[in-house]
């Protein structure tokens, strides 16, 4: 399993997903595919902090893993940037 990571700013962003499964969490249950993703945000540089981790919110539910890393991703990108206030897990 390979982690998407990328370099932004200074920051180095891991993105991890799993999907959500409906219906008291029953793999075979019947109904759309839903996912969910988590972004780490660590510092480049040695000994600068601990790393931060956010759960993605999301305007609508994605419905493959690629698409909740690249929202993921996004929503990393916002942090750093400073356009979401968001509370870490």
């Amino acid at each position: 399993m390979t982690i998407p990571t990328i370099e932004y700013r200074g920051y180095e962003l891991r993105a991890y997903s799993h999907q959500e499964f409906p219906l008291h969490r029953d793999p075979y249950a019947k109904g759309p595919r839903q996912f969910s993703s988590v972004v780490r945000i660590d510092n480049i540089q040695p000994n600068a902090g601990e790393p931060r981790r956010y759960a993605t919110l999301f305007a609508a539910t994605p419905t493959t893993a690629s698409d909740a890393i690249d929202l993921a991703m996004q929503y990393g990108k916002d942090i750093v940037d400073g356009k979401v206030q968001a509370s870490g897990l």
